[in-house]
């Protein structure tokens, strides 16, 4: 539950963020929560566009430097790199001096000369690049795979998708074995790694891009049949869209709920499962039930044992028996979800935080704040940005330029 929580989280916070250096960043949780990055349990997977730090130019001896720092405040690593990612599994990517490598949490560095690129995830095995090839290299640097592949990119964890010389795409382990060896020559388009390690191809079929699914042993589990197949934060099930309806299948690709729906939701919190039809929203179970009725203007999903609902131009919360627990009163904040027993309110373009009763414990007096994570929260106030606690209080003063989210008990800032 922990887990599915903090999927949807992420996959909230992150559509609100960008990538760009320049802006605040969330961390790998955060992110995950989003579902753009993955969280460690195998039914997640690391977006492409994540291992454009690779690509990202070296920003000049004018622009600040990264630092790292505890959750109290209390600096750990000085800001002296060009460039730093959050810490994952205990090190974190940087740029120092144009040099790629990682740092440990004691502040440690390991440093690449040799290669022109480097970017780990979890576990020990990283991507490198030289003379404009990349492949694969542990901790010390040390070659695993030849470097004569166009591309090599993060494909979950421990797994890496390689673009071979002939473009040709294979999937490969942590010890650079080929794990899928593609011989069918199919177009791999998102996975999904647990124990049957299932992946989501594409066909041009009477000139529509239609998507099944295929395992590691390279056997078809579902011909090409729908317009897209998304992994959510269900370990059964599926969202899949065909002719702008949705509906759920499962892991066989077997349909479990009919595509009969307008819009549907990604997470299934407590069993329920947000869906539109005819332009309303309710909530159905796993069995295609009506649990909610179709009468709300936007539903979110359950976390916490309440939903954000929406009729007419205000939010409300439900629980799971559709009783009112707070009023439609609220605005819309773009985080609709309790985190850490609290949630964002807006109230005259400030933001605070209510609880579960929808009473206020933090004023409305943030020009910008984002859901409570371990207990401490993001808030700007003046352009500056900091961190308070659930009582408001600043536990990191709010004077920083740049700040970003937590990860792994660190937080990244810029001077």
């Amino acid at each position: 539950m922990k887990n599915k929580s903090l999927l949807l989280i992420a996959l909230i916070i992150l559509c609100n963020q960008s990538f760009s250096q320049n802006k605040i960043k969330p961390d790998i949780n955060i992110m995950n929560f989003l579902g753009r990055t993955p969280q460690k349990i195998g039914s997640n997977t690391l977006p492409d566009n994540l291992i454009k730090i690779l690509y990202y130019k070296i920003q000049p001896d004018s622009f600040p430097k990264i630092g790292y720092m505890d959750k109290e405040g209390k600096i750990l690593i000085q800001p002296k790199y060009n460039m730093g990612l959050d810490f994952y599994d205990n090190y974190a990517n940087i740029i120092k001096d144009s040099i790629y490598g990682y740092i440990s949490k004691d502040g440690t560095e390991t440093l690449f000369k040799q290669y022109d690129e480097t970017f780990f995830y979890y576990g020990n095995t990283g991507i490198a690049k030289k003379n404009r090839k990349q492949g694969l290299i542990d901790r010390k640097g040390n070659p695993i795979t030849k470097f004569d592949n166009k591309m090599i990119e993060i494909f979950g964890f421990n797994r890496f998708k390689l673009y071979d010389k002939n473009r040709k795409i294979k999937i490969l382990d942590e010890k650079g074995n080929v794990i899928f060896q593609n011989k069918l020559t199919v177009n791999i388009k998102s996975h999904y790694f647990e124990s049957d390690s299932s992946l989501v191809y594409e066909e041009i079929i009477e000139n529509k891009k239609l998507k099944g699914l295929i395992n590691l042993d390279e056997k078809i589990i579902l011909k090409p049949t729908y317009e897209n197949i998304y992994f959510i934060n269900d370990a059964s099930f599926f969202a899949v869209k065909k002719d702008n309806k949705w509906g759920f299948i499962d892991k066989l690709g077997n349909e479990i709920i009919p595509l009969i729906y307008d819009k549907v939701g990604f997470n299934i919190n407590d069993d329920l499962i947000p869906v539109m039809k005819s332009k309303k929203w309710g909530f159905i179970n796993r069995k295609n039930e009506i649990i909610i009725p179709f009468v709300y203007d936007e539903a979110h999903a359950f976390m916490d044992g309440l939903a954000f609902v929406k009729k007419e131009k205000n939010y409300g919360c439900i629980d799971k028996k559709n009783n009112i627990k707070i009023p439609f009163n609220l605005e819309k904040t773009g985080f609709p979800f309790f985190t850490n027993k609290m949630a964002l309110f807006k109230k005259d373009n400030k933001y605070g935080f209510i609880n579960k009763n929808g009473k206020v414990k933090i004023h409305a007096i943030y020009d910008k704040a984002y859901p409570f994570i371990n207990g401490i929260a993001y808030v700007e106030l003046h352009g500056k940005a900091g961190y308070i606690n659930k009582k408001g209080r600043e536990i990191i003063p709010i004077k920083y330029k740049q700040l970003w989210f937590e990860s792994e008990g660190m937080i990244k800032f810029a001077e």
